[in-house]
């Protein structure tokens, strides 16, 4: 899988330039995954973390040794839960 070679931080650009063009297109879609979007916010209220330079950068310094990648789909998960 591409991803497992590459950091969150990567998968972050991505998902922003996708959330970019739905809006240059004027595409009604709901996206949770941007920098200030659902998913960055639930997890600053459900952990308190800082968003001021990303969901993956907060992800990545609060991974305590687990991949962090890991880490953002079972955050993903609980997200998607809730």
């Amino acid at each position: 899988m591409w991803l497992r070679q590459r950091s969150l931080r990567d998968l972050e650009s991505i998902l922003f330039g996708y959330g970019v063009a739905l809006d240059v297109h004027g595409l009604d879609e709901t996206f949770a995954m941007g920098a200030v979007g659902p998913f960055a916010q639930w997890i600053e209220a459900r952990f308190g973390w800082s968003m001021c330079a990303g969901w993956a950068v907060a992800i990545e310094a609060h991974a305590d040794g687990e991949e962090p990648l890991k880490v953002f789909f079972r955050l993903l998960d609980e997200y998607r839960a809730s």
